[in-house]
């Protein structure tokens, strides 16, 4: 037994060296690199959910005269910035830069695990570098890639403030949360890490100041960009459609909307069979209340977002059907439960796959219209299995507080859209073809199918996000080593962010990678940190 002994302690001293020395963040960045280039080898750069949508946000972001102010104030604009400066600068800047933040994001990680002994910080830098799913989600350009550097950096700064929780630490902390919201709005959930300083510091004077400081850093930046929506799009809000967002989940993932729920809900259904059902893409196909009650179509959703905007006005911000909402939820609790405890646990279980292209026939690209979700006249969408209409009435990023521009059908197939100003219909045009610019910008380069499938399998055999999460709560209840509050905290975050996903959404896989790292590093910590004396 003295040579296994042996081995492990010069292992563990090697690590120790290695670790400690100035060369392990720059060895784990240029491995990083590597990892992140002999995937793209397989895989490209490509556009992932809503960049279409994302671009339209950016191409309007500065604009003295706003189209589209729905589409502004559905998206907080950290996605659209990152993503419309990439492929502003050209597909091997776009390359290059989603590189950088995945190789960054894995050097923030181990750099916190560096504080629980050489050990853990080797094991999770090469599980997070094993992890086909995290660099997979930097491959497709979208909110997730964005969201997943974002909440590596907070595991950072949230690693700094818990360690020592001055008042500056605080409020980067604070700034870093902010980041998170301007990535993805269900980040708001993580304004309740203000407690973090306010419980890591010791006497009533050093919490409240750190408190304090955390707040305004964190809530000073929503309420600048609250303040820019309503100077810009009439809407004094962080992101526009919460309510929307809970009606979503009720309607779409858990079919519990009934005109039967409650008086919100039967308001709702006389105004969908007085403004829906007589009018097209409905009429034709002879859709009744019962069946559109029963769909779960996301494009009848959107037309009651829109049928929202068109009957209660711009100022009404969906409470009406939040109401209805929450009429569903009271009326069907059980089936709302489950419904969210089976996405949370899809969320903890399901790997992410990279899409495969079929070699002799390539997918064919959508043009930037059609990707914005504007449809033609000549190329009118198909209709999908699942869906019962071949498109939504008015797409959601039409509407506007004085209903200048509408979505006109002139078939049960054709539909174009009108513009009220002249003005708007030109701007639109460049819209698009500036969206189609970025578009483009994207690697030409296809991907290689064989290769792309290969990685799936390492897919399907790395550990699932929930087996992480179970050995770190294990490992940590055992052995428990010292500072464990900071991967604690950090999973209990993942935790509540895929919990609040599921609340409003069903379960995407891209949804939970981008905190998958957190539960790595509790059960790296848990197992190799070093143990409380």
């Amino acid at each position: 037994m003295a040579a296994p002994e042996g081995t492990l302690v010069r292992a563990s001293r090697a690590a120790e060296r290695f670790t400690g020395s100035r060369f392990a963040i720059p060895a784990v960045l240029v491995t990083s690199l590597v990892v992140y280039a002999a995937v793209s080898l397989a895989l490209p750069l490509e556009a992932g959910r809503d960049l279409a949508r994302y671009l339209l946000v950016y191409a309007q972001l500065f604009d003295a005269h706003v189209v589209f102010p729905n589409a502004l104030v559905q998206r907080t604009p950290g996605t659209p910035l990152v993503a419309g400066l990439l492929l502003d600068a050209g597909p091997v800047a776009s390359e290059i830069g989603l590189a950088l933040l995945y190789s960054l994001s894995v050097v923030a990680w181990f750099s916190v695990a560096r504080r629980f002994g050489p050990l853990a910080a080797l094991a999770t830098a090469v599980s997070l570098l094993a992890y086909p799913g995290y660099v997979l989600l930097f491959h497709q350009l979208a909110s997730d890639a964005v969201f997943a550097a974002a909440f590596a950096l907070v595991a950072v700064l949230l690693a700094r403030a818990i360690e020592r929780p001055t008042a500056a630490r605080a409020a980067a902390l604070g700034l870093g949360v902010a980041a998170l919201v301007f990535a993805r709005p269900v980040a708001q959930a993580l304004l309740l890490l203000g407690l973090v300083p306010l419980l890591a510091a010791r006497g009533l004077g050093p919490r409240l100041t750190a408190a304090t400081a955390f707040a305004c850093a964190a809530v000073l930046p929503l309420v600048a960009l609250a303040t820019h929506n309503a100077l810009r799009a009439d809407d004094f809000a962080v992101v526009r459609g919460g309510s929307a967002s809970l009606l979503f989940r009720g309607f779409v993932a858990d079919r519990i909307v009934e005109p039967a729920n409650g008086d919100a809900s039967a308001e709702l259904a006389r105004v969908v069979a007085r403004e829906l059902l007589p009018h097209e893409p409905y009429r034709s196909r002879g859709i009744d209340l019962e069946t559109f009650f029963s769909s779960g179509s996301s494009r009848m959703h959107d037309d009651l977002t829109m049928l929202s905007d068109r009957v209660w006005g711009w100022d009404d911000d969906y409470r009406r059907l939040g109401r209805v909402a929450r009429e569903a939820i009271r009326a069907h609790p059980g089936a709302y439960a489950r419904g969210v405890g089976r996405d949370l646990r899809r969320l903890l279980l399901w790997p992410l796959y990279a899409p495969v292209e079929d070699e002799e026939r390539p997918t064919p690209t959508p043009s930037p219209s059609q990707q914005a979700g504007q449809a033609t006249p000549s190329a009118p969408p198909p209709v999908a299995d699942d869906e019962p209409i071949p498109s939504s009435r008015e797409a959601p990023y039409l509407s506007t507080p004085d209903g200048r521009i509408r979505e006109v059908w002139t078939s049960p197939t054709e539909h174009s859209i009108v513009f009220r100003d002249p003005a708007d219909a030109i701007r639109s045009a460049a819209l698009d073809r500036e969206v189609g610019l970025l578009l483009g910008n994207l690697p030409e380069r296809g991907q290689r199918p064989a290769l792309v499938a290969r990685l799936n399998d390492v897919s399907r055999l790395y550990p699932r996000p929930f087996m992480w999460l179970l050995v770190g709560l294990a490992a940590a209840l055992w052995r428990r080593p010292r500072g464990i509050a900071i991967p604690a905290v950090l999973a209990a975050s993942a935790l509540l962010v895929l919990l609040s996903t599921s609340f409003a959404v069903y379960a995407v896989a891209a949804y939970a990678v981008p905190v998958v790292p957190a539960f790595v590093l509790l059960a790296t910590a848990g197992l190799f940190g070093r143990r409380t004396a």
